[in-house]
């Protein structure tokens, strides 16, 4: 479960009433952060809760930079035209990547996991994390992860078919909570499933170090 857009001016309120709902029955997800949202950056007065997540074994992951709308995204019907990396040269996505791990960092949050806004990106972000220390990028419209460049790409997947759907792979419900009607809607979606609920760093594990697939999918060298 991943919950989006967490930044300065979010309702902070709202995250701690509908996160703390989803902590208090057991569940645990990923919480994408934007460092610096549209100029704004995070300061500690919002960071306190998500230290205590934390520590009940939830996961903080680096969401963009600023959140603007500066790249080209792929479009069509499976993806967004808009991006805050793809199509900008190596140079500018590493420095935006590592100035917004900087921002973290000065909160004591030293993410692993990369969420680019808009769920757009390309080959050159994958190489520029690397060089900053990710390891995974939860994103992607395919049902199982595969590594590329030393990154680890764990799903989403793609619109309308999920995992579930095909009996296999891995799917990431995707939330917003300071813009959804019924925020408690994925709480429901795994009712049953709790013991399969796992974030985007245990999935990397997984994948990297205790699949067979693994080996046979990263050989290949499949498109992303």
């Amino acid at each position: 479960m991943r919950f989006d857009d967490y930044h300065q001016d979010v309702d902070n309120d709202t995250w701690v009433e509908v996160l703390s709902r989803y902590d208090d029955r057991g569940l645990r997800g990923v919480i994408a952060v934007c460092p610096k949202f549209e100029g704004n950056r995070l300061s500690a007065d919002v960071v306190e809760f998500l230290h205590e997540l934390r520590r009940n074994g939830w996961e903080i992951a680096q969401h963009g930079y600023e959140h603007e709308d500066v790249g080209k995204g792929r479009g069509g019907l499976l993806y967004d035209e808009r991006s805050e990396f793809g199509g900008l040269d190596y140079d500018e996505q590493k420095r935006r990547i590592g100035a917004g791990r900087d921002i973290l960092e000065s909160h004591d949050i030293e993410p692993t996991t990369f969420i680019p806004p808009w769920h757009e990106y390309d080959r050159t972000t994958v190489r520029a994390l690397a060089a900053n220390d990710f390891n995974c990028i939860n994103e992607g419209r395919w049902p199982i992860p595969r590594t590329v460049e030393g990154i680890t790409l764990v799903p989403t997947h793609v619109p309308a078919i999920t995992p579930s759907m095909l009996g296999a792979g891995v799917v990431t419900l995707v939330s917003h909570p300071q813009l959804d009607d019924h925020p408690m809607k994925n709480a429901k979606a795994v009712a049953g499933y709790e013991d399969r609920l796992r974030t985007p760093s245990e999935i990397v594990d997984w994948w990297c170090n205790r699949s067979t697939l693994s080996r046979f999918v990263d050989s290949a060298e499949m498109i992303f």
